[in-house]
């Protein structure tokens, strides 16, 4: 069982093992991702349990428990550590509880949250690695602990909003991106001009989205 906290308080730990089989054989499920569960993961801890009973914080809204579930991969370096993104997919999507996975090789870690779709951190330092409980109800608790996974901060404030401005920002660049491309290689000179113009828009739409973000 890995001993990894993530500076949580004791109140909350669980540092229980739970045996795979009670995910890939109880989830309606694929041959696919019961493979990410036999083939990328060693074992599943249950690492923590926070809700109204073990933080004194109360739940509201559709939030009752968060759950921090530990998988330990199979891989045991950083390099060709591959995480089980399926796998996680099916978790978050079946439990009633919300869920901070934490992916953890010999000596590094991956967070993810699934919110309208999952997000992850880069690998992190296993011994570097910690989370902040930041809110005044478990709904805030929460959204600031997907900040922290998905901006690096723990600011639970318009979660939502935020999210939304960082999807729509990465669409754009990623159109940005593509248009550039066709400009090089566009002949015609309605449709460069056409292309010039989109491009133009991209960046003024990028630029007031990322001057609120």
């Amino acid at each position: 069982m890995s001993s990894l906290t993530l500076g949580l308080p004791s109140t909350v730990l669980v540092g229980k093992t739970m045996p795979k089989k009670l995910f890939y054989e109880f989830l309606a499920t694929t041959a696919a991702v019961k493979d990410e569960f036999v083939r990328l993961i060693e074992r599943i801890d249950m690492v923590a349990s926070i809700k109204e009973e073990t933080l004194h914080i109360p739940a509201s809204g559709e939030v009752n428990e968060i759950d921090v579930l530990g998988l330990y991969l199979r891989v045991g370096d950083r390099a060709g550590a591959e995480a089980p993104y399926a796998a996680i997919d099916l978790i978050a999507k079946s439990v009633s509880s919300k869920v901070l996975f934490v992916c953890e090789t010999d000596d590094a870690v991956k967070l993810l949250v699934r919110r309208d779709r999952l997000y992850e951190t880069a690998w992190l330092p296993c011994d570097e690695t910690t989370v902040e409980l930041r809110g005044s109800t478990l709904v805030e608790l929460w959204d600031s602990l997907s900040s922290q996974v998905v901006f690096g901060n723990s600011e639970p404030g318009d979660f939502a909003g935020r999210v939304e401005r960082k999807n729509r920002i990465e669409e754009l660049q990623g159109e940005l991106v593509s248009i550039n491309k066709k400009r090089k290689s566009e002949k015609q000179i309605a449709k460069r001009n056409a292309l010039f113009d989109r491009a133009r828009a991209i960046k003024q739409e990028l630029a007031r989205l990322e001057a609120g973000a």
